[in-house]
């Protein structure tokens, strides 16, 4: 009887102790359980900054998505960057786009054909990308991993610059030289409306930023331009650039040219809006022997 007794007792020992190495092992399992806390990448293609587009036609958008383990959702946002120099006008339709869409696995190459709209305002536009993955972690604008460029819709209404030389005759770049007040000739014209005002500068462009005369590049902020001119000139269907730089006397001087970056150069930028809003920017290298 006696060793009965202890039989059953040796046996609940063992199961106990089956019991708590469960317990153990389970609970160290649950330790080695990776916790997901990286937010995804992304790898905007296109657009380009700088890029421009025409209303009514569309946005191409191609970017790689990333993540250590399961990719979610990522969102598109475009809306408006106008500078709020409208002087008490609104301007008539500025685009804007918002919209989600599914990712699937570890990588997910995304191209998407955005619509812009016929009536769109023409100007400069923001461009976010945003993702989240399975775990909820989400990119962010304050570490990078999210994306925004700066990309801009022409029309058919907006004004345009013809940069010229003083016999009127089309010009890529204007001569400059160290210490003699520079010349621009051209014309700023609006061929639907009227004009509302104009902005001159010389300046340089940011690294990286796209310029031509159609919509020109991203201004640098970082340093304070070598000239800058807002002009009225409401009610105008055009102006000549000469005229407005009259009284005015635009001079580089050689240490304006030793604060430039490796491969940096100086362009006159002219920023044109017109009484319905549309907002134009373009721009023309100067260049110095």
């Amino acid at each position: 009887m006696i060793a009965l007794i202890i039989q059953r007792i040796g046996m609940k020992r063992s199961i106990l102790g089956i019991g708590l190495l469960s317990v153990v092992f389970l609970s160290s399992c649950e330790d080695d359980e990776v916790v997901d806390v990286t937010a995804p990448t992304i790898e905007l293609e296109e657009p380009e900054y700088g890029e421009a587009f025409a209303a009514g036609g569309t946005i191409h958008f191609d970017a790689l998505f990333e993540d250590d383990i399961e990719l979610a959702t990522f969102n598109i946002s475009i809306h408006n960057n106008f500078d709020g120099h409208s002087h008490g006008r609104v301007a008539v339709s500025p685009f804007t786009y918002e919209q989600s869409f599914e990712l699937t696995g570890k990588s997910d190459d995304v191209h998407e054909d955005i619509s812009i709209d016929a009536e769109a305002t023409a100007g400069p536009y923001h461009l976010t990308v945003e993702a989240i993955d399975a775990s909820g972690n989400s990119t962010t604008f304050a570490d990078g991993s999210s994306q925004e460029v700066e990309i801009w819709i022409t029309n058919e209404e907006m004004a345009h610059v013809h940069f010229e030389d003083a016999n009127e005759n089309e010009v890529e770049e204007y001569e400059g030289e160290v210490g003699v007040a520079l010349q621009f000739y051209g014309e700023i014209e609006d061929e639907v409306g009227v004009l509302d005002h104009v902005e001159i500068l010389v300046g340089h462009m940011e690294e990286g930023a796209e310029h031509d005369h159609d919509h020109g590049g991203r201004i640098s902020q970082d340093d304070e331009h070598i000239f800058e001119l807002e002009v009225e000139v409401e009610g105008e269907t055009s102006v000549l650039l000469q005229d407005l730089l009259a009284n005015e006397s635009i001079i580089v001087s050689q240490s304006d040219l030793d604060e430039l970056e490796e491969g940096e150069h100086l362009y006159l930028i002219v920023k044109v809006q017109d009484e319905d809003g549309n907002i134009s920017q373009h721009s023309i290298e100067i260049h110095f022997d």
